[in-house]
């Protein structure tokens, strides 16, 4: 293997090193932040039947066994290095489409075009398929016995694990401009200085992901192979946990960017009682807190003078 991709072997990293400092720090930090997603996950929600749900619970567990893969291969070379690559590929493919998939779930809170929505959902899906897949078989015949066989394989998957760091970035971020943009229209429904606060900490947040993903892309070409895997899934469990500072900021908009609440999810008005923009984001606080959703929405009334 080459020198970047020697690391998951037996002999690859020198276990007195700063780099195992480094590694065993991220890992902690990810079991403790995906244990605390999970929690907050099922704690925030009371009823559990939206796609929003359950696309945060898998993306937030899948950190635990992409993980769970690296440890294993790292530093337990006597366990099998297909068992590990197995764990890092499910782990893999639920936290970085997983995420994918909350960022589009959340979408349909805020955008009312079926055709933008079922376009970004093909895109999401084909570039799973484009994606994962090859990087995962290129990955499984890095760790082949034939070494021959292993350096080949390693080669591709060189170029093929850049071209999938870069791809999911640029769709993650196609993904947040849109729900930026989307936003900042239904805001303008309600023109009062502190919606023009919230668009802010949206902004902000938003750019906050765009930096941590940019931090991922030059770890992964600086070479560092070892400290960019794990800092990936702590970069998906940060991203997932301002997920919930942005659940917040939606229901906000629907309370009318209420000061009175005590917290994000405290007072979220029935769907009657929302503009028919904001209906799907009155269905996401009625999500929170278990209020069943309306058979019919009630009709308006027609001033008939």
């Amino acid at each position: 293997m080459s020198p970047e991709l020697a690391l998951p072997g037996v002999d690859g990293i020198d276990h007195n090193s700063v780099v195992t400092v480094v590694l065993a720090s991220f890992a902690t930090l990810i079991y403790y932040n995906a244990i605390e997603l999970i929690i907050l996950c099922l704690a925030t929600f009371k009823r559990r039947g939206s796609l929003y749900f359950w696309c945060l619970l898998i993306a937030s567990t899948s950190l635990i066994p992409n993980t769970s893969g690296y440890i294993i291969l790292f530093f337990r070379p006597e366990v099998s290095r297909f068992a590990a690559i197995t764990l890092v590929i499910i782990g893999w493919c639920g936290a970085v489409t997983g995420h994918s998939l909350v960022l589009w779930s959340r979408l349909n809170f805020v955008v009312h075009n079926t055709r933008l929505l079922n376009g970004l959902l093909v895109l999401i899906i084909v570039d799973a398929i484009l994606l994962h897949i090859p990087t995962s078989v290129l990955l499984y015949g890095t760790v082949s016995p034939n070494e021959s066989i292993a350096h080949t394989f390693d080669i591709g998957y060189g170029i093929a694990e850049r071209i999938q760091l870069v791809g999911f970035c640029i769709q993650e971020a196609i993904l947040s401009g849109i729900y930026v943009w989307e936003t900042a229209k239904l805001l303008r429904l309600r023109p009062e200085r502190r919606h023009h606060r919230i668009l802010a900490q949206l902004l902000a947040m938003n750019v906050v992901v765009l930096i941590i993903d940019v931090a991922v892309v030059i770890v992964e070409y600086a070479g560092f192979y070892a400290v960019q895997v794990m800092f990936k899934p702590v970069a998906y469990s940060i991203k997932l946990k301002l997920e919930y500072a942005v659940l917040g900021r939606l229901v906000q908009i629907a309370q009318g960017g209420s000061s009175a609440a005590s917290g994000p999810f405290e007072t979220v008005p029935s769907s009657s009682a929302c503009d028919s923009r904001l209906n799907g984001i009155c269905l996401l606080g009625n999500e929170l807190h278990g209020i069943e959703r309306q058979a019919s929405k009630r009709p308006t009334p027609v001033d008939a003078g």
